[in-house]
């Protein structure tokens, strides 16, 4: 008993704080998203106040110009862009529809029948008709599936309240984060017992480095791949004369799906091909046009996977590709899109923890 009484004492500090977390859940977890977009913004904007600092040598002044840096950025970008996002995805939402299949499907065979012998275009256009029924319902699942995402993006929005608000207290924590987190991890290390401070230190150094490699990799990889979308895309249309609306939404796709392993270069690809067939053209559809929109994301993801290779993820949390792919798609099953997203990194702490646990237990002699 009294082993069990002093175990409960010594670690009371966050056997509480979990049960309390447990029971109030649905209270902790919009504060919990809170501290993680807060937590993001530290990772991000931090490599400027140390720059700041190593030229200023004064931390306060630092952070203070570096928050003003990323809140004007966030202004120009919320005022210029988000608008013309907003309004490209409720028109994309009115132009999808069962209907814009039967388009996508008319021009689709008409396209094949330009150059596919007449007996093979006939074959292909039989099987789409047998499969027709089937067809319909993975279009209308998939139209089902981005409605679901836009309104789990307004329910992810409701739970953490006003923007305003969430905006307010991302920010007060950043600042937090940035003159005080230093000061968290040593008040979390000083309630650990003195025989396991050296081990609780290097799994917090080794995590935080990991998930800090992690996030900026992927921030700038997913950048990347928006950018040069996008950029892409309008040279194409520029030199081809085709049109491929909604553009700009186009690319943010390919860079947010780029951030999901494996899943997100396939992602970004096919909006661009379809918008391109269900859309009116001045020029005839050819399939020409569609090589070079499959050309643009080739060099798209050249340009990631070569120039942005110090940033891939597999590499920086030391994961085996194909465990990856089914932590994704677990990630997914259990999480939805934050679930993909998240999942890698999460498990990279944990594979940490245990590696340094092992360590130590092997050191001790205990295993």
């Amino acid at each position: 008993m009294k082993k069990r009484s002093y175990f409960f004492v010594e670690n009371i500090w966050w056997i509480v704080p979990l049960v309390l977390a447990i029971l109030f859940w649905e209270h902790i977890l919009p504060i919990l998203l809170l501290l993680i977009f807060s937590y993001i913004g530290n990772i991000i904007i931090s490599p400027l106040v140390n720059f700041f600092e190593n030229h200023s040598g004064n931390k306060n002044f630092s952070i203070f110009t570096s928050l003003v840096i990323f809140f004007i950025f966030i202004y120009f970008l919320f005022s210029s862009f988000i608008p013309i996002i907003i309004n490209q995805i409720l028109t994309l939402d009115s132009i999808l529809s069962v209907d814009s299949f039967i388009k996508l499907k008319q021009k689709f065979l008409l396209i094949i029948e330009s150059f596919l012998p007449k007996s093979i275009f006939d074959s292909v256009n039989l099987a789409i008709s047998e499969f027709d029924p089937a067809l319909t319902e993975i279009w209308s699942s998939s139209l089902t599936s981005f409605k679901t995402l836009l309104d789990g993006a307004s329910s992810l929005a409701v739970a953490l309240g006003s923007a305003i608000f969430s905006t307010i207290i991302v920010f007060v924590f950043m600042v937090f984060l940035l003159i005080d987190g230093h000061k968290f991890v040593e008040v979390f290390l000083n309630t650990v017992s003195y025989r396991n401070y050296g081990l609780f230190k290097r799994i917090l150094e080794k995590t935080s480095l990991q998930i800090q490699d992690y996030i900026r990799g992927q921030l700038i990889a997913g950048s990347s791949v928006a950018i040069t979308s996008i950029i892409g895309l309008y040279i194409l249309q520029y030199f081809s004369g085709i049109i491929i609306p909604h553009t700009i939404l186009i690319g943010l796709a390919a860079g947010l799906f780029n951030l999901i392993p494996f899943v997100g270069p396939i992602m970004g690809l096919i909006p661009a091909i379809v918008l391109y067939l269900i859309t009116e053209q001045a020029i005839p559809l050819h399939i020409f046009y569609i090589i070079l929109i499959m050309l643009v994301f080739s060099v798209v993801q050249l340009i990631d996977n070569f120039i942005m290779s110090p940033y891939i993820m597999g590499e920086k949390v030391g994961i085996h590709p194909m465990i990856i792919i089914m932590l994704v798609l677990i990630g997914g099953s259990v999480g939805g899109i934050l679930g993909m997203l998240f999942v890698v990194p999460i498990v990279a702490i944990i594979k940490v923890v245990i590696i340094e646990l092992l360590v130590s237990f092997k050191k001790y002699g205990k295993i």
